[in-house]
C-alpha cells in the first residue's frame, strides 16, 4: 500500500497554463482525505511552490530547487544544500554565448544576467520575479542553485565544460531541453525525498512519485512506484524503462494515476 505521493510540477502536475487543474486538485484532496500524504518536488523556488501549495489549500511538505531545500508543512527547513560559492563565482566569471541566459537562486531572490519573456511567462504569480543583475558581483555564499536557459545546441557544450571543470562537485541535469541546472553534487530530488520520508517516519516502499524530466530521475529511482508522464523526456524513459506510464500533464495524468491507485488500494 502506498502512503505518500510525490509529484514534480512543470510537465507533470501543472498543465500548459502552469496551473493545477480542478480535476487534479480534486484527486489530490481525495488522496489526502483517505489519510495519505502528498508532496511537491520541483526545480522551482520555494516562494513559487509555496504560492502553488496555497492554491491547493493543503499543508504539505515542499521539495524545491531540485532538492536543495525541503520545507515541512509549517514552513521550516528540514534539509538544505547550497552550491559551493567558488563554483558559483567561477560560473559567473565565465564568458558564455550572449544567447545563454544565466540564472542564480538565493533564498529570497532570483537573479539573471538578463530577463527573457519566455521565462517571465512561466511564473506562478507568486511575486517571485527575475531580477537582472551583474552576476559576477553578487555574494555567492547563499547560492541555492544556478541554471542556464538557451537552445539545446548551446547548452550541451556548457554541460561538457562544467562537467570537465567541476566533475564530482556538481550535479548537472537537464530539467527541460532548454534548461541546464547546476547544483551541489549531493543535491537531487531523491535525497530530498529520503529526508521527507525520514521526517514522516515512512519508508521508500511507501512512496509513489511522478515526473517527466531528468531532474526527476533520482527521485523516481528510489521510490517503490515510479510513474512517468506520457510527455516525459526520452532520456528519462531510457533511464527508467520499467517505470509505469500515465497520461500527459495536459490530460491530468497525475490525477488519473492517483485515482487508479486509490481504487486498487480501497479494493484490497
Amino acid at each position: 500500500m502506498y502512503k505518500i505521493a510525490i509529484s514534480d510540477l512543470d510537465g507533470t502536475l501543472l498543465g500548459a497554463d502552469h496551473r493545477i487543474s480542478a480535476n487534479t486538485k480534486n484527486s489530490i484532496q481525495r488522496w489526502v482525505d483517505e489519510g495519505y500524504k502528498f508532496v511537491i518536488a520541483t526545480g522551482r523556488h520555494y516562494i513559487e511552490a509555496k504560492s502553488l501549495q496555497k492554491s491547493l489549500d493543503i499543508p504539505i511538505y515542499l521539495i524545491t530547487s531540485n532538492g536543495a531545500r525541503v520545507h515541512n508543512r509549517e514552513g521550516q527547513i528540514i534539509h538544505q544544500q547550497n552550491l559551493d560559492s567558488d563554483i558559483a563565482q567561477g560560473i559567473c566569471d565565465t564568458k558564455f554565448d550572449d544567447a545563454v541566459q544565466i540564472n542564480l537562486f538565493t533564498d529570497h531572490t532570483w537573479y539573471a544576467n538578463y530577463r527573457i519573456k519566455e521565462l517571465d511567462g512561466m511564473g506562478l504569480e507568486a511575486g517571485f520575479d527575475c531580477v537582472a543583475a551583474d552576476l559576477s558581483a553578487l555574494d555567492k555564499s547563499n547560492t541555492i542553485k544556478m541554471f542556464f536557459w538557451a537552445e539545446p545546441e548551446l547548452l550541451q557544450p556548457i554541460y561538457e565544460q562544467l562537467n570537465a571543470r567541476y566533475g564530482e562537485r556538481v550535479n548537472l541535469t537537464f530539467s527541460l531541453e532548454k534548461c541546464l541546472e547546476v547544483m551541489h553534487a549531493s543535491t537531487n530530488k531523491g535525497e530530498a525525498v529520503k529526508a521527507v520520508l525520514k521526517d514522516k517516519g515512512l519508508q521508500l516502499s511507501d512512496a509513489v512519485a511522478f515526473g517527466d524530466g531528468m531532474n526527476d530521475v533520482e527521485m523516481l529511482s528510489v521510490v517503490a512506484k515510479p510513474v512517468l508522464m506520457a510527455n516525459s523526456q526520452k532520456a528519462l524513459r531510457r533511464a527508467l524503462p520499467n517505470a509505469e506510464l500515465t497520461l500527459s500533464s495536459k490530460e491530468d495524468g497525475v490525477a488519473v494515476m492517483i485515482n487508479k491507485i486509490l481504487s486498487e488500494q480501497n479494493n484490497c
